[in-house]
């Protein structure tokens, strides 16, 4: 039984196609603002992978802020309740989802089924998301997947303390003009990042096991910062921005085992 889940975030598409338990194919696209269109490249993708046809799948579910554009689904799942199925699945010991997306960051409280027992969103302020790493990568011309690594390499660090990202912005520049070495402002700006993250997180409390996903989980400075203080090791799946997708998958199997009965 071939099924699929359509993650639409705010920069990226993410496609799982799932049989029973096993994940058969995935696929994620740069969305460029084209949902509706970008979504059925990704998922012909996913499926050429594997070398199927649209036609071979019973259910498919999006979710994300552009669910909505995805016409070929039967089924929309919220964003919440889609990360919390992926990463349980992946890692069943988990208690707090973190995920850290383009333009918001949600911390998600989960119970020992698997459930959603409370989350909180923070879309008010980039300043603790990847868009504003993203700007801040220009800012500083450092090659976005290349902060946290520049990051760790640092001895000390450069205070950044703007709360909203275009004061931070401001101060960066005035740090870059005083010759602050970027690796120490780099480091400032990851303790900023975190320290929004905390606050949303601080909404749900931690529990042990913690598992961070979407794109910003792939920067080990956030990762690190993070850990140390929250005190607890975190958990990064191996592809962090298809766990949405994945939940989204999990719940169309589901629905495709209900239609059978």
């Amino acid at each position: 039984m071939l099924v699929a889940g359509v993650d639409v975030g705010a920069r990226n598409i993410s496609v799982v196609v799932l049989r029973d338990n096993e994940v058969v194919s995935s696929a994620r696209f740069t969305s460029g603002g084209e949902g509706a269109a970008a979504s059925r490249v990704a998922l012909a993708e996913a499926l050429k992978k594997a070398s199927l046809n649209q036609t071979d799948l019973r259910v498919v579910v999006a979710t994300g802020c552009g669910a909505e554009s995805v016409a070929f689904a039967q089924r929309q799942s919220a964003e919440v309740v889609c990360q919390a199925k992926g990463a349980y699945f992946l890692f069943p010991s988990v208690r707090t989802v973190l995920n850290l997306g383009a333009e918001s960051s949600r911390a998600i409280r989960v119970g020992e089924t698997g459930r959603v027992e409370a989350f909180a969103k923070n879309d008010k302020c980039a300043a603790g998301s990847g868009l504003f790493l993203e700007t801040m990568a220009k800012v500083l011309e450092v090659p976005l997947e290349q902060m946290g690594e520049l990051s760790l390499q640092a001895e000390g660090f450069e205070e950044v303390s703007g709360i909203c990202a275009v004061f931070a912005e401001s101060e960066v520049i005035s740090h870059i003009h005083r010759g602050v070495p970027k690796d120490r402002i780099l480091v400032g700006l990851h303790k900023a990042v975190v320290g929004r993250i905390l606050e949303v997180l601080a909404k749900v409390g931690v529990k042990k096991d913690v598992v961070v996903t979407g794109g910003v989980a792939k920067n080990r400075a956030i990762i690190k910062e993070l850990a140390d203080r929250i005190g607890l090791n975190i958990i990064v799946p191996p592809e962090p921005q298809l766990v949405g997708a994945l939940g989204a998958a999990l719940i169309a199997r589901d629905l495709a085992a209900k239609s059978r009965q």
